[in-house]
């Protein structure tokens, strides 16, 4: 499972023509609701990952799968939510594929249920062995990968849209 999304990020015309100041819009073109702004570049970076955490997160809330993530288009850049959050929507989408629910799994783990549903919450970040220990319980295990750095760097401003 991936959970690197393709980003759009474009120079505000609208706001630059009325203020005079540059602003920029991020959208997440895969994740519905998933779109933040900032007066600078490095501030729109600086957002990028709570905003696709957070608007992944509604999809969890609501007991649906999320969204597979597309190919990036030219000018995109790929953001990934972190390890720890990677694991809880892995947890997450293994409990759907496999209908299990929370008091399911909290039986199989030997946990209460109430504490087994925390484990895809992550407003409340979990305990890696945990999670570990409940996706081995649904036959998956955690693989780490390091891959090569595709953000844009805040020197690079995007292409104004027109």
């Amino acid at each position: 499972m991936s959970f690197a999304y393709p980003c759009a990020v474009e120079l505000d015309e609208e706001h630059l023509r009325d203020t005079g100041r540059e602003g920029y819009n991020a959208t997440f073109p895969d994740v519905h609701g998933a779109h933040t702004c900032g007066d600078s570049l490095e501030e729109v970076n600086g957002r990028l990952r709570d905003c696709l955490e957070t608007a992944l997160s509604f999809c969890v809330d609501d007991h649906e799968s999320l969204p597979e993530p597309s190919e990036p288009e030219p000018g995109q850049v790929l953001v990934s939510v972190s390890p720890a959050v990677a694991a809880q929507f892995a947890l997450h989408e293994a409990m759907l594929a496999q209908d299990v629910t929370a008091t399911d799994l909290a039986r199989r783990i030997g946990m209460r249920p109430s504490h087994a549903k925390r484990l895809t919450d992550i407003c409340r970040p979990a305990k890696p062995d945990e999670v570990e220990r409940a996706l081995a319980a649904l036959g998956l295990h955690m693989v780490s990968e390091v891959a090569p750095l595709e953000q844009w760097t805040p020197s690079e401003k995007p292409a104004t849209v027109a």
